[in-house]
């Protein structure tokens, strides 16, 4: 089992690992290296996939693009802007997309219209866009003007990387990560108290998942307990425009206005849900939702739908055994990123397994304990394109 280490946790944390251009030939090397360009825009271009283009001529790559910011240029016009600051003609080449270029008007010009314009002579799709506006629409402007499309290269892959984004279009919900980190007993700890069950080192890696989603999600008892910051620490430095929202679960109100959470953090704001309309937090923006339909609390369903509309596709729910378990019985969770020590954590173990039906997508070791992350089959409805 390989070694966790911080290129390796980027692309976990992104849904990989992703296939190497140098372990490929043809057509799917180049679809790989368009994936590693795409890797660069995750938790960047949200509402809007992260779209990666490279072009290629003869063998040669003339550019590469990636879309990281809504209303910006997407990774097709970036990959073009990229072979003209090279001195590259365009002309008669390939580009490799991760998914379908769009075709139709929205805050930036269609993508068709600029490979049309720079008289690509093929363009290979990754996985076809399940957006509406788009669905075929795209692979049918270019054929229709003599540009040779193929179209399902490291089609799995794609789909699998743009899986968050086919979610959102499809549910009105966001990506659901769930990380818990647990002791060799299967423990979080004793209650109430605080235990570190991963070094700091792979702490530090797990903040990849933070960084990869646009909202984090705990409940009351994580921020009662540890008194968590709750902050996007990953070691490079964000984008002025990304946000990060850091969400607690506390509909009865109880929390203490001096938690570190409810301190301002420059781009990534606090939102607190409640039931009711509890006296306000000076700096907190308050979530109104309904309860939820089973046990007690906010309705994650709609906490879910709130975050979406706000431009959210990822969200990781970093938080109790509790919260956890809410996620993973209403079926709200895509992945299970697990960390589990070596050592026992010395409190009551956590009955949270995935469903029968999840596979294990990858696993890893670090010195003291392992990682596993687990998944709905690869095939659903959201990932394989079908309607």
């Amino acid at each position: 089992m390989p070694e966790l280490d911080a290129a390796l946790a980027w692309e976990l944390a992104t849904g990989g690992p992703w296939p190497k251009p140098d372990a490929l030939q043809g057509d799917q090397a180049f679809m790989a290296l368009a994936l590693q360009e795409a890797l660069k825009g995750v938790g960047l271009s949200n509402p809007n996939p992260p779209v990666g283009c490279v072009l290629v001529k003869a063998g040669r790559v003339l550019g590469k693009g990636v879309h990281t910011q809504a209303g910006e240029a997407h990774g097709e016009i970036m990959a073009l802007r990229d072979a003209a600051s090279r001195g590259e003609d365009p002309e008669g080449s390939t580009a490799y997309v991760t998914l379908e270029p769009c075709c139709y008007h929205g805050k930036t010009p269609p993508c068709t219209d600029a490979l049309i314009k720079a008289k690509v002579r093929r363009v290979v799709v990754g996985v076809r866009d399940p957006n509406p506006r788009v669905d075929g629409g795209g692979v049918a402007i270019l054929a229709a003007h003599g540009i040779e499309v193929v179209e399902n290269v490291l089609w799995g892959e794609c789909a699998r990387f743009h899986a968050p984004f086919f979610k959102t279009i499809r549910t009105g919900m966001p990506w659901v990560s769930l990380k818990l980190a647990l002791g060799a007993d299967g423990s979080l700890g004793e209650p109430g108290g605080r235990m570190e069950v991963t070094p700091p080192a792979i702490q530090s890696l797990a903040h990849a998942l933070r960084r990869a989603s646009q909202a984090i999600v705990v409940g009351h008892g994580t921020v009662a307990t540890d008194d968590p910051e709750l902050s996007d620490r990953w070691p490079l430095p964000a984008p002025p425009h990304r946000r990060f929202l850091r969400v607690v679960l506390d509909s009865r109100a109880e929390l203490a206005p001096d938690r570190r959470v409810w301190a301002p953090v420059e781009g990534q704001p606090v939102l607190r849900a409640v039931l009711g309309d509890p006296p306000a937090l000076p700096g907190v923006e308050d979530l109104h939702l309904p309860p939820a339909e089973q046990g007690q609390g906010c309705s994650l369903r709609h906490l879910l739908h709130e975050l979406a509309s706000r431009g959210v596709d990822r969200v990781l729910v970093e938080g109790g055994p509790r919260l956890a378990q809410a996620f993973m019985h209403q079926r709200l969770v895509d992945e299970f990123h697990e960390f589990r020590s070596d050592r026992p954590a010395g409190g009551p173990p956590v009955a949270l397994l995935p469903p029968k039906s999840w596979k294990m997508l990858t696993q890893g070791t670090w010195p003291g304990g392992a990682w596993r992350i687990w998944r709905e089959p690869f095939g659903t409805s959201i990932e394989n394109g079908t309607h």
